[in-house]
């Protein structure tokens, strides 16, 4: 790290920065994840039961343009939690999806795709 001004108060600043843009990528990351899972098992469930695809290839590009781009956006812009600086600082080992995040992911997919199954 160069401090460029001199200043050690910077470097407090770099590293609350640092963690709200981790923290920001992880919940991106988790969002798009959680919901292409949920698209991809209603289309999966409605051919098993024999349905015609309950997506057409126009409908998922239009829900994953506006439905995922315009949000994840917004998750990654997001301003950094009041209490960022009194976490631990993480292991440099630990995976991005650590913690049970996968499940996370997996369990909010099935919400979505049980939503979707319901508006069909």
């Amino acid at each position: 790290m160069i401090l460029t001004d001199d200043n050690f108060c910077t470097i407090v600043e770099a590293v609350k920065q640092g963690r709200n843009i981790f923290d920001n990528i992880k919940k991106a990351i988790h969002f798009l994840i959680a919901t292409n899972v949920g698209e991809i098992v209603t289309i999966f469930v409605g051919l098993l039961l024999g349905l015609k695809s309950p997506l057409l290839a126009i409908q998922l590009l239009w829900i994953n343009l506006v439905t995922d781009s315009l949000p994840a956006i917004a998750i990654g812009l997001e301003p950094p939690e009041k209490d960022i600086m009194s976490k631990k600082p993480r292991d440099a080992k630990k995976s991005l999806f650590a913690d049970g995040l996968w499940g996370k992911i997996f369990v909010e997919g099935i919400m979505l795709r049980n939503a979707n199954i319901i508006c069909i």
